[in-house]
């Protein structure tokens, strides 16, 4: 009778369990998945011709697994076979010394580039002699490998707890948890913050967003020059007043305070008035600065009592 033989899989018993466990693998390499579900199925009796329409691949993949599981078991399935090809170029030694140049500062190599790019790199490694010759396709993929980005940066903030730390952040956020209770009591915790040199800037009227289009902004503008912004938040309310000032300095700040407690002191509805206690004429300001290099707190904090004292405002 012409043509191939049947193609006949005698399996070892303690082998099944092993392959029915790789061929529903999710997580396991895909040549291994395919191998042990074409054991099986020639196991089971299923022709190589639908073994390979159903696992697209070729027929004679399909015979050459099942006589490399003859001869090799289990353990030779599973094995990756070894592939000529061209032996590497580059030994490890010449990775480890591109590494290298990739951790150094470009100016240490008397480069005025801010980060080094992969063609620098493939570059200055055939200046410095690591190589005869490079390309930069090869210097990302050795980068690669040791998960290295010498053309990034990330910013990161030093934190200093120390005791002014600890003594001006306690003093903060004991205000900030007891600043409802503070205010049914005449005290006021108020955020005050600046924001020094804002521009204003002039633009024409937006094309505001219609299905089809985003919002559209013109590019160009005109300058009114810069003004100083001074914010204060009542955090018992969570109200917040903003006032311009000229300059910065002292005198610009009490006045702003004093516009604030008159805007803060308006009587309203009786609801207002009993949620948002009035200020009276007289106050007394209580500063607490915040922790200097530190930004998740305001810049001063203050409580406004009800009480009178010698240092006043009006």
């Amino acid at each position: 009778m012409r043509g191939r033989k049947p193609l006949r899989v005698k399996m070892r018993r303690a082998d099944f369990p092993r392959l029915e466990e790789i061929a529903h693998s999710l997580c396991l390499p895909w040549y291994q998945v395919r191998r042990a579900r074409i054991v099986l199925a020639r196991r089971a009796g299923e022709r190589p011709q639908s073994i390979a329409q159903r696992l697209q691949c070729n027929v004679r993949t399909v015979r050459r697994t099942c006589i490399r599981y003859e001869h090799l078991g289990l353990r030779g399935l599973l094995v990756l076979a070894d592939r000529s090809g061209r032996p590497a170029q580059i030994t490890p030694l010449q990775r480890a010394e591109i590494v290298r140049l990739a951790c150094l500062e470009p100016i240490a190599k008397g480069l005025h580039i801010t980060h080094w790019a992969s063609a620098d790199l493939a570059r200055e490694a055939v200046v410095e002699g690591i190589v005869p010759a490079i390309s930069g396709r090869t210097v990302r993929r050795i980068l690669k490998e040791v998960d290295l980005q010498p053309h990034r940066t990330r910013f990161w903030k030093t934190a200093r707890l120390n005791g002014e730390f600890l003594e001006r952040a306690i003093r903060i956020l004991w205000c900030y948890t007891y600043a409802d209770h503070l205010a049914r009591h005449g005290f006021w915790v108020v955020c005050a913050d600046e924001l020094p040199n804002f521009q204003i800037l002039e633009r024409h009227p937006i094309r505001q967003a219609i299905p089809g289009s985003i919002e559209q902004r013109e590019f160009e503008y005109t300058r009114h020059g810069t003004i100083n912004i001074l914010v204060f938040l009542a955090v018992h309310s969570g109200r917040m007043n903003a006032m311009c000032v000229d300059t910065k300095n002292a005198d610009q700040y009490i006045a702003a305070l004093r516009c604030f407690r008159r805007l803060a002191g308006r009587k309203g509805t009786a609801e207002d008035s009993l949620s948002h206690p009035v200020i009276p004429r007289f106050m007394r300001i209580a500063l607490s600065h915040t922790p200097s290099m530190n930004g998740c707190f305001p810049r001063i904090d203050e409580t406004t009592p009800r009480a009178n004292s010698n240092e006043e405002i009006e």
